[in-house]
């Protein structure tokens, strides 16, 4: 009995595990919304031995080159763990300002803008910044489209985050921008 209990959890949790990882693609909103992207790379984020959430980075031709290129620039992100809104804007704020990607004043309208887009997030929940040349940025989740943030600022500045030499996460950079295997 203790056998066939342990079998049924380790087999609950592989398919979380499987469920999850077959969602870190890019959600059928933004494609619905005329996004034609190609997958540049992507990766899970864990944090002690805990997933976080799986990325995935996205660009008109599968490459990144920079935010110069006036390519639109896509981070999908699948989440494993619940998170409020609030937790999610304080990371993203506290990231800004350890990577000095912003002065203090935008991190600040940025942050309001956010707090007005985005959701507390749960398992299997999706969030996802597509930053379109000229447009701005802007954010879906697996449903279709949240909000906009139209300072051009923005959007390079959230995706440095992930993408910036600095960042706090090299293994996901690395597996985003296509320079490693995405083994787990």
């Amino acid at each position: 009995m203790r056998k066939h209990r342990a079998a049924a959890w380790i087999g609950l949790i592989a398919a979380g595990l499987m469920a999850t990882s077959a969602q870190a693609g890019l959600p059928a909103s933004v494609r619905d919304a005329g996004h034609d992207l190609r997958q540049v790379g992507q990766g899970r984020l864990t944090w002690l031995g805990l997933g976080i959430y799986e990325a995935s980075l996205w660009t008109a031709d599968g490459r990144f080159d920079g935010f110069e290129g006036g390519k639109p620039v896509a981070l999908a992100l699948w989440y494993e763990r619940k998170f409020s809104r609030q937790q999610l804007i304080e990371i993203t704020a506290g990231e800004w300002e350890r990577l000095a990607l912003a002065p203090a004043p935008a991190r600040t309208a940025w942050s309001r803008e956010l707090d007005r887009i985005w959701k507390d997030v749960a398992r299997g929940d999706n969030l996802t910044a597509v930053v379109v040349p000229g447009q701005g940025t802007l954010f879906f989740d697996s449903r279709g489209l949240l909000g906009q943030v139209k300072d051009p600022e923005f959007g390079p500045a959230f995706l440095r985050i992930w993408l910036d030499s600095r960042t706090a996460i090299q293994d996901l950079r690395a597996q985003l921008l296509g320079e490693q295997g995405n083994d787990r």
